[in-house]
């Protein structure tokens, strides 16, 4: 029998990811190390905490060699990394600029249009984004990131770090609604999240799914499936934003928004004629259908 090697040390997926695998007629087995998996098929929720972060990097790597990984190196290399997603694919991301000298920081919020973005490396939901409406407020919090730094949150566990020694700022896109789109191998599901006047950072949670298929969204899914091809992933989550005529990306993620990983019966997985049964059942679906390729190494080919 098959099996389906899921390391989940946030007790967030494995129950229901075993379950579906069981369904699909693998055997499926939660491991808390890279090391206790074997042949079949292999999956990792990793942790948001930087040092459970770390330790997942070279779970993957353990991981990838031994069976086939439905994330890619990439994705899991980058989760909780905004900087090094901006520094792979910032081309389909807004105007984004990183400062590691405060002076060079401070000489352009002198000049910035307003109001502007500043974002950590980590956090999910909105987790440290911050609107800053002008140079006055801006050089307040360049100051403070280049003293004693701000604390910043992490999406899981009650994380919490240092953001210290950098600023990055990113182009304000007005908006009411941020996307959400999920790769499943050939298969795509989308969200959408309406946001209030008040309070105008991109967020994806609390959303609801998109149940059918119109011009804008298959726009977006054209769009996406550029990025998916581009980054070559087949298991991955992107947040999006509509920038006039324009699409971009705010970030990637290996988390996908409730009502994952249950049920969402009425949501179509577009690309694909099926409904939305639950993400694994997805996943095992598109398993089965070939597409997930992968070389020696763990890595899509």
């Amino acid at each position: 029998m098959r099996t389906f090697w899921v390391l989940d040390e946030r007790e967030v997926w494995h129950r229901h990811a075993i379950a579906a695998a069981r369904r699909a007629g693998y055997q499926g087995k939660r491991i808390f190390r890279g090391k206790e998996a074997g042949e079949g098929v292999g999956f990792i929720r990793c942790h948001a905490k930087p040092d459970a972060l770390l330790r997942n990097h070279h779970d993957f790597d353990v991981m990838a060699s031994r069976c086939l990984m439905i994330q890619d190196r990439d994705q899991v290399r980058l989760y909780e990394d905004k900087s090094g997603q901006f520094a792979k694919w910032g081309d389909w991301m807004p105007d984004t600029w990183r400062f590691t000298d405060e002076a060079e920081a401070m000489a352009f919020v002198d000049t910035a249009d307003y109001p502007l973005v500043s974002k950590a490396d980590v956090g999910a939901s909105s987790k440290n984004v911050r609107i800053l409406m002008d140079a006055y407020e801006s050089r307040t919090h360049v100051s403070r990131l280049f003293s004693d730094g701000e604390v910043v949150h992490h999406c899981a566990g009650g994380a919490q770090s240092l953001q210290r020694g950098y600023v990055m700022f990113q182009r304000f896109i007005p908006h009411d609604t941020t996307w959400r789109v999920n790769c499943i191998g050939n298969g795509r599901a989308v969200f959408r999240r309406f946001n209030y006047a008040d309070k105008p950072v991109a967020q994806t949670g609390n959303v609801e799914p998109v149940l059918a298929m119109r011009e804008e969204i298959e726009s977006l899914l054209e769009f996406s499936d550029s990025f998916f091809q581009h980054a070559q992933t087949r298991w991955c989550a992107l947040d999006v934003l509509r920038d006039g005529n324009q699409w971009r990306i705010l970030e990637t993620s290996l988390a996908w928004p409730w009502p994952s990983p249950g049920a969402c019966n009425q949501a179509p997985i577009f690309r694909t004629r099926r409904k939305w049964s639950g993400l694994f059942d997805a996943m095992f679906d598109e398993l089965a259908s070939g597409a997930w390729a992968t070389d020696s190494s763990g890595s899509l080919s």
